[in-house]
């Protein structure tokens, strides 16, 4: 990334952050209180009730437990009244803070760690999906090239990439630059080998890779599906097995229901359960119900590589996660601090250890 360009990212996270913080003072003492109550003492009960809205930039299938949940009208039934708001990622982390989104469907990003070190209370209380191990060559959302310039998956050269062009909808920042350049460091490279910074989505993203216009590009699910069937085309870089960053972020809104947000967990783990536990690709409700939520073809659902929903949502390996995310980051110069966050001030464990021993309200 250039240096104009950093600058650039600089000065407008701290025209957000600036904003964030102003808009989010006022009394704490509801959050204090909150923020004190043990898994035990946030168990919902039968008479929990509230509205929560939710920011969602795509309909993504890594999002699929809350999309079930919606369609199914899950929420409903369990006494909650759950909205779904299209918003951009970047656009609705000042909402979330400022209480106008009660929390976000994202995957955790630079944007996250500053807006928590300028003291907005917003937490990862539940990783969404853990990326399965899959084989090289596996048509996987991730960072895709052409065959002629890299070669096959078996036997990638990714030198012939060097001082190319690489885009993508985030432009290569966060977990994806972590991609990349775990990806490029075989090959004796980093990311100061290739040209990353321009903001692509996966759509004109594919086309542009198709026509060599650009060197790397990544495709985001469901997209994979439509880069496999190109012969010219081929992944390079995916997801590791595990934690991916995914997330249900928390906002001050709800962090001050805290019933409420297990509430909303519980919904979207019995959803899971009742449809995406093994290959939900074999489950023709599930399909059905999938490619309504993203309105896309019963097929291209068929078609996509499963992931891995857990039930439990456990949090087992969120905190080195992002611990990992958060030096990669301040080594690449992305945030605006220089004293590491604790684990506790970005993550909440509470709520899922609540989802796991609380009773189901009758």
């Amino acid at each position: 990334m250039s240096n104009r360009l950093r600058s650039l990212v600089g000065v407008t996270a701290a025209l957000a952050l600036a904003s964030v913080a102003a808009a989010c003072g006022g009394d704490s003492s509801s959050a204090d209180e909150a923020d004190t109550k043990s898994a035990a003492d946030i168990c919902p009960t039968s008479d929990t009730s509230g509205s929560v809205t939710i920011g969602m930039g795509q309909p993504l299938p890594v999002f699929a437990p809350m999309l079930l949940a919606h369609v199914t009208d899950a929420f409903s039934e369990a006494g909650l009244e759950v909205k779904i708001e299209p918003i951009p990622t970047a656009d609705g982390l000042p909402l979330l803070a400022q209480g106008k989104l009660d929390g976000q469907l994202t995957s955790y990003t630079s944007g996250n760690f500053n807006v928590v070190n300028e003291g907005v209370n917003l937490k990862f209380i539940a990783p969404l999906d853990r990326q399965a191990e899959t084989p090289p060559g596996a048509p996987v959302p991730g960072f895709w090239a052409r065959k002629d310039v890299v070669g096959d998956a078996d036997d990638l050269d990714l030198t012939k990439i060097k001082d190319g062009l690489v885009v993508g909808p985030t432009g290569t920042r966060g977990i994806s630059a972590m991609i990349l350049q775990n990806a490029l460091e075989p090959f004796d490279m980093t990311l100061d080998d290739v040209q990353t910074g321009e903001v692509m989505q996966a759509p004109d993203g594919l086309v542009a890779l198709d026509n060599g216009a650009v060197d790397l590009a990544w495709i985001s699910a469901p997209l994979e599906v439509e880069a496999a069937k190109n012969p010219d085309l081929v992944p390079v870089a995916g997801y590791a097995p595990g934690i991916t960053g995914t997330t249900l972020l928390a906002g001050p809104s709800l962090l001050d229901r805290p019933e409420v947000a297990v509430r909303v967990l519980q919904v979207l783990s019995d959803v899971s359960e009742e449809y995406l536990e093994g290959d939900y690709r074999e489950n023709p409700e599930t399909v059905a119900l999938l490619a309504k939520a993203q309105d896309l073809p019963e097929a291209t659902v068929e078609a996509s590589l499963p992931l891995d929903f857990d039930p439990t949502f456990s949090m087992d390996g969120v905190g080195d996660f992002l611990e990992g995310l958060q030096e990669f980051l301040t080594a690449q110069g992305d945030l605006e601090y220089d004293e590491p966050l604790s684990v506790d001030q970005i993550l909440d464990t509470r709520f899922v250890e609540a989802l796991n021993s609380c009773e189901r309200p009758s």
